[in-house]
């Protein structure tokens, strides 16, 4: 453990999953793997995911068709269910409903204050377990005018990018170990496609379509159904553009709208105000689709070519629609426009592509990576290490993700008392 990971011990940074975390949010994340896989029950039992099955479409529990294994013993299969509180399984009827007489996994955020039980309907008892996660406390720099030099915010810098690194590439292999190495590239692609706005609910699209679903012929109307992107009033107000390249999408959608309707996201889930035209993600979702749609040339690239490769097909990707449009009520545009601009590319580089590397190669395919335009989290976590936004220290991708990373972790600190618990480690 570097210097780094033992300040970030003493921050004493872990704490219990917010509840300020969505249902979906959490879902998500619980499928991605980022609570783990291993639990200890709440009547002291050891119990294992080993894959967590499918969403469930119809009524019922989350997950169907989980594989199990409790206390080192062999393989079983269930559903599990994700709850907010330990007392939902009763509080949502879930004792006395048939669709859950296959859970054998309750997992949830808060405890109950009393003894919470979870029978099925044949009184047949499901473990519970209680997910914890790492989330960091909001950050709020105090300003702290060049309380750091030059040396040694870069020594801090790169050991929390490292740290940064560490952390995103455990994520993909827990990734990997749970959906396969093609699932997991593709989930990670459309949360860097959904950006820090959106990309829970793209990652969630992602998860609920599966790879081999969206890389299908419908697939491109599975992702925007999903989405709630299809709605029959999208019709309302379109040009006849827009109209044909819908009519196709809602032909295909509707067969199956009724059927997927429990995994249809709300429309509370996106954020539309606020972004670049570029970022909309009724755009973002042509370029996820146009991705999928091409998954086996953008591994025969990776293959080929490595690093040049994935960027080469990202910023060659194309659509026929979405390369002359920002959004679905929005005007044609007069030029095209790259579908994924030069600087999300790097993110997805940093975010989806180095993550699936050995450790090592991973490391030093960031070190060779120029970095994005600063964002506002770069520049001030810059200024409040050393007193400015020196542009030398916000140049390479490595120092933007180490000041990401300060950011995250130290942000309530001024820079000396950071700086300090490093140093006393």
């Amino acid at each position: 453990m570097n210097r780094y990971d033992r300040a970030r011990t003493a921050r004493q940074i872990q704490e219990q999953l917010s509840c300020a975390l969505s249902e979906l949010e959490i879902q998500a994340r619980l499928f991605a793997g980022e609570y783990g896989t291993r639990w200890s029950t709440v009547d002291g039992k050891d119990i294992e995911v080993i894959h967590f099955g499918e969403w469930n479409r119809e009524a019922g529990p989350d997950f169907k068709g989980a594989r199990v294994r409790l206390n080192g013993g062999p393989e079983s299969t269930g559903d599990i269910e994700v709850d907010m509180d330990a007392r939902d399984w009763e509080r949502h009827g879930h004792a006395t409903n048939p669709a859950f007489s296959e859970v054998t996994l309750q997992l949830f955020v808060n405890p109950s204050p009393t003894a919470a039980f979870a029978r099925t309907s044949d009184h047949r008892a499901v473990d519970q377990a209680m997910l914890v996660l790492e989330v960091p406390k909001p950050a709020v720099l105090r300003h702290a005018p060049g309380a750091v030099g030059p040396a040694e915010a870069l020594a801090m810098i790169e050991e929390a990018a490292d740290f940064r690194i560490r952390v995103k590439h455990a994520a993909h292999a827990q990734a990997v170990s749970l959906h396969g190495p093609d699932a997991a590239l593709f989930h990670a692609i459309a949360s860097g496609l959904g950006y820090k706005n959106n990309a829970i609910p793209f990652l969630l699209t992602a998860q609920r379509s599966g790879l081999r679903r969206a890389s299908r012929p419908d697939g491109e109307a599975l992702l925007f159904g999903l989405a709630g992107f299809l709605e029959p009033r999208t019709f309302d107000s379109v040009d006849d553009v827009t109209r044909q390249y819908l009519k196709p999408l809602w032909d295909s959608w509707w067969s199956e709208r009724d059927c997927m309707e429990r995994l249809i996201l709300p429309k509370a889930s996106w954020k539309f105000s606020g972004l670049r035209p570029s970022n909309h993600p009724h755009r973002r979702m042509g370029a996820l689709a146009a991705t999928a749609g091409a998954f086996p040339r953008l591994r025969k690239l990776i293959r080929e070519s490595g690093r040049s490769g994935f960027h080469d097909f990202f910023a060659s990707l194309v659509h026929p629609y979405w390369t002359r449009h920002w959004n679905l009520s929005a005007a044609r545009l007069d030029r095209d426009l790259a579908l994924v601009g030069a600087d999300r590319v790097t993110d997805l580089l940093i975010n989806a592509y180095l993550p699936s590397l050995p450790i090592g190669k991973a490391r030093e395919e960031m070190a060779k990576l120029s970095g994005t335009t600063p964002g506002g989290r770069v520049c001030r976590a810059c200024e409040w290490l050393t007193g400015s936004a020196d542009p030398r220290l916000m140049r390479r991708a490595l120092h933007q993700q180490g000041l990401l990373q300060l950011f995250a972790d130290f942000g309530s600190l001024t820079a000396l008392e950071a700086w300090a618990k490093i140093q006393a480690q």
